[in-house]
This record gives C-alpha cells, structure tokens and sequence, in this order.
C-alpha cells in the first residue's frame, strides 16, 4: 500500500519500536527496545527499514499526533496541513492510509478522528502495565485519607500521560482523564517525574519553548532547573497553580532499580483547600507511597 510501504511494513516497525521519537525518526534512529526491556537506538537501515520508509513513518507519525493526540476533536484535511506543515497531497494519502488500516476514522462531514484500532492499542497498554495493578489499592487508600484526587502518571516525552486516577470523595474536585496529557515542566506528576530524570532529558525540557498554562508557570530555565534540585532535595514536586488555574497539585517519583524516575503519583485538588501549606504536609505522605512502589519495582534507596 503507497505511502506507508503496506501494513505488513508498518506491523514489522511497531514489533520492534516501544515509543517512537518523531526526532529520531528524522535522523534516520529509531527507539527500539530489546526482550529484557532495554531500550536502545538502532539505524532505520539495520531495523531493515529504507529512507523513504522511515520518512513516510514519520510524516504518519506527525499526522496521528495531531489527529489523535493533541487535537480534541475531530479535523479537517486543512487543518492537518496547517498543523503538520506537510504538502496536501501527502497528508491526504496518509490520512487514506491511516483510516484504512484503522488508526483513523473518518465522519460523514470529512473529519477525522482516533480510529477504533488506537482504542484497542490504549487498551492492550493499559492491561500490560503491571505499575496500574500495583498503584491502584495504595491510590484508593491515599484519596480517601487526604480526600482529594490521586493520579498516576508516566513521562511521553514531552508530556506526562494520566495513566490512573482515584477520584476525590468529595463534589469539588479536579477534573481529569486517563490517557489525557498535560506539560511535563508545569505539573506535579511531570515536575516529579522531570527532577529524577537523566540530565539529558532535563536539558532538553529547559531548550524548549516554556509556555506559561497560568501567571505562576515557571517559564525561565534556570528557574525550572533551580525548582527541580529542591525538588530532589525534599523528594516531592508541587505545581503551585502551574497549569491550571485553581488547582494545586503534589507528587512524587515512582523510580526504578537505577533510581530514575519510571512514573509518578500525586495528589490534586482545588487551591482554595489544598493550600501551599497543606500541599507542603501532603508532599511527605505521597513521596513515602511512592517509594513503597518504588521498592516493588526494584528500586533501592542508596545507603547513607
């Protein structure tokens, strides 16, 4: 099939890449990960995969991105153009390609969508990630100790993936999604999970463009670099009304056996009751949770 080298092209790269870096992608690298779970780069050549190949992966990539990604309702070819910058008649035949092999739907007015396939992808993730199944009964009792909203989430870079939540007992609330995302550099779950990252993962958050979500995002470098050591130091983030007006948030590093972080765990709630004060008195409770299932995924303090 033209445009994405067949399905049989596309099923061989998604056996053997885990996450795909559109950027990778571009230099002719892909992201792939061994039986062990051990992630390496590979060169498109040696993964068997010609230029022209990874090119239309990527340029698919980039459409299924904004398509299913970051848009939050269904888009016009127009506005796929606009997004990905790609010429008409490519986006066209990629977004025919996309739709047909499920990826993609399309309504009866032409736009599209997340298509039925991605859903039974989430779906497939979501029952194969141990961390859900090991996090879910220390979130119910945290959420309904503290009463507010706890959330677990993991790093897709640049951005951190809701990928639980427990809700708050109680009618004022945050509102949230799992498989929603929000900024890495803004909010508790992504500042947590940012601090005990490799430091090429941390210089690479402070070169990006910092958009402020509200009038207390932290939008200078240094300062977020300043931010993530006291975070290190005290073993909790707090989004201080970062990323969305109203809402204050705490959390804390899940870490694996190289002490990185692999997820996060945080609490949420309204400003108005989940004051500075009490985020600051939260923040050790939360850390102490996450570190218990930290531990069960093979992480080990180091020994003072």
């Amino acid at each position: 099939m033209a445009g994405l080298g067949g399905t049989a092209e596309v099923r061989r790269l998604t056996a053997h890449a885990t996450q795909v870096d559109l950027g990778m992608l571009r230099q002719g690298r892909a992201r792939v990960c061994g039986p062990g779970g051990e992630e390496r780069f590979e060169s498109v050549a040696e993964l068997g995969l010609t230029e022209g190949t990874s090119r239309s992966v990527s340029r698919a990539l980039q459409i299924l991105d904004v398509v299913a990604v970051r848009s939050r309702e269904p888009v016009r070819l127009v506005d796929v153009v606009a997004y990905t910058g790609l010429p008409k008649t490519t986006c066209h035949r990629l977004l025919a390609t996309l739709t047909n092999n499920g990826l993609l739907r399309v309504d009866d007015q032409g736009r599209f969508g997340p298509g039925a396939l991605l859903l039974a992808t989430g779906m497939n993730f979501l029952s194969q990630t141990d961390l859900r199944s090991l996090a879910r009964p220390l979130m119910e009792d945290l959420a309904l100790e503290t009463q507010e909203t706890c959330h677990l989430g993991v790093m897709q870079f640049p951005w951190v993936v809701y990928l639980e939540k427990v809700e708050s007992p109680l009618a004022i609330r945050m509102h949230s999604e799992v498989g929603a995302i929000n900024p890495i550099y803004c909010t508790g779950l992504g500042k947590a999970l940012l601090a005990f990252s490799p430091s090429e993962v941390i210089d690479q958050v402070c070169a990006m463009d910092l958009e402020p979500r509200t009038e207390q995002t932290i939008t200078d470098p240094a300062h977020l670099r300043q931010e993530l050591a006291k975070i290190r130091e005290r073993g909790f983030a707090i989004d201080d009304v970062e990323n969305e007006a109203g809402i204050r948030c705490v959390g804390a590093p899940i870490r694996g056996h190289d002490g990185n972080s692999l997820a996060a765990l945080s609490l949420a709630g309204p400003e108005t009751r989940l004051t500075l004060e009490v985020a600051l008195d939260l923040g050790e409770r939360v850390a102490l949770v996450a570190e218990r299932i930290s531990r069960q995924m093979g992480y080990r303090p180091a020994a003072v």
